[in-house]
């Protein structure tokens, strides 16, 4: 089976709203990212690939065949993007996986996004 690894910073990881998308997931692992996470106010997260904050997030190794519904949920490619980044382990090991992201908060909902100062979306 094939399977890809991606990295969740919110509704995705374990025990939050969206985590049935990850239920066929053959691994979950908690990590770190550095970007930087915003609570947008309206019940998800954003994280953007710029500051040097650590993220608290989980890498869920699913399926590949399970990526096409996780793309759909997240909006993708027109809301949120996508990129391979590296995420860090607590053994300290480090491995790839792929996050949702956006390049920068839309102007519009500048206004109401905060950054989330624990870098941790369970913890908001």
């Amino acid at each position: 089976m094939k399977t890809v690894k991606i990295i969740a910073y919110g509704t995705l990881m374990t025990g939050e709203g969206n985590h049935r998308f990850c239920q066929n997931a053959v691994r979950i692992e908690p990590c770190t990212v550095t970007g930087t996470l915003y609570d947008m106010k309206c019940g998800y997260p954003v994280f953007t690939p710029t500051g040097n904050q650590i993220v608290h997030a989980e890498l869920i190794e699913i399926p590949e065949k399970d990526w096409k519904a996780i793309d759909g949920l997240e909006g993708y490619p027109h809301y949120y993007n996508r990129m391979l980044i590296t995420a860090t382990l607590p053994n300290g090991s480090t491995e790839e996986g792929w996050i949702y992201f956006m390049k920068e908060i839309p102007a519009r909902a500048r206004i109401i996004a905060r950054v989330i100062e624990s870098g941790n979306w369970k913890k908001r």
